[in-house]
């Protein structure tokens, strides 16, 4: 029977009336030629090169937010109304584990705020804190074209292309961070027209050890993985930060870090906007979810 049915289909391929085998033929070339028009011509190290100094060049920009967030870590379990000030980022949390702040709670935000704003040197801290995280996250920018090896998993979907990446053997990393990411492998998806990074996930591929593991370690099978957001004609905003990873420094401190954080409703404030103006703006923000929460309740 199945020698048969393989007789019939061959005859019915041997008595096909030409112009049918013509167009059969076309269609199957235009599908490879529209696959290949949608491979990127440039190299995939190049491309992700381009696109961590578009990243690196937007980060140097005066440019200041303000969002929602959503941060899960550790027992903190929040969601906070973040505004983005040139003496450094402030926010106002508005939920803890799902619930409103009770009138104490938001007492205690009340007087936090106040001190941030009116207490002299109060937001040096937080301003200090917030240059090394960029500064950090700089460092690691600039290596990753030179410490991954990046190729293409197939053809661009319109604008968007899929990298994978594994660590570089010519790449000699010094340093912790620049040894943490030489370890990495994952994948990347960019914006090929803007040059853009859409999101990045990754996975430790082995252990790091600091000093032999005297110094202390990083446990293999750590992820993380990033989102970006275009939020206006030339702006870009990371939307989630997700890191899982275990590990020791110096024997002693735990760098165990299981961080979630989602950030919404990205709106542009002024560059000059004052720490007095943005308390007011999260003020009116945790009065309109106030309001929404109640206009819900009685529906």
């Amino acid at each position: 029977m199945t020698a048969n049915l393989r007789y019939v289909r061959m005859e019915a391929i041997r008595i096909m009336h030409p112009r049918a085998f013509f167009v059969a033929a076309l269609f199957g070339v235009v599908l490879v030629a529209q696959a290949q028009d949608r491979t990127p011509t440039q190299s995939a190290q190049q491309l992700v090169a381009d696109v961590m100094y578009n990243e690196l060049h937007d980060r140097e920009c005066d440019s200041f937010w303000e969002y929602r967030s959503v941060r899960v870590s550790g027992s903190q379990d929040v969601v906070r109304e973040q505004v983005e000030t040139a003496e450094g980022p402030i926010f106002r949390v508005i939920e803890d584990h799902g619930k409103p702040l009770d009138p104490n709670e938001r007492r205690s935000e009340e007087q936090r705020l106040d001190e941030l704003v009116t207490k002299r040197g109060a937001m040096t801290r937080v301003l200090q804190d917030h240059l090394k995280d960029e500064e950090r996250m700089r460092k690691v920018i600039e290596m990753l074209p030179g410490a991954l090896v990046l190729e293409y998993t197939g053809p661009s979907e319109g604008d968007l292309v899929r990298l994978t990446f594994r660590p570089n053997p010519a790449f000699s990393p010094s340093g912790y961070e620049a040894r943490i990411v030489h370890s990495l492998s994952g994948t990347l998806t960019v914006n090929q027209r803007l040059k853009r990074m859409v999101d990045m996930s990754g996975r430790l591929a082995e252990r790091v050890d600091f000093g032999y593991g005297i110094l202390g370690y990083v446990e293999k099978g750590g992820t993380f993985e990033i989102q970006r957001e275009q939020v206006s004609a030339t702006r870009w905003k990371t939307s989630l930060v997700e890191v899982h990873i275990q590990g020791k420094v110096l024997l002693f401190r735990n760098v165990t870090k299981d961080q979630r954080e989602a950030r919404t409703d990205f709106r542009p404030v002024p560059h000059d906007i004052s720490l007095t103006s943005a308390k007011e703006l999260l003020h009116q923000a945790a009065g309109a979810r106030t309001e929404t929460r109640l206009v819900s309740a009685k529906r």
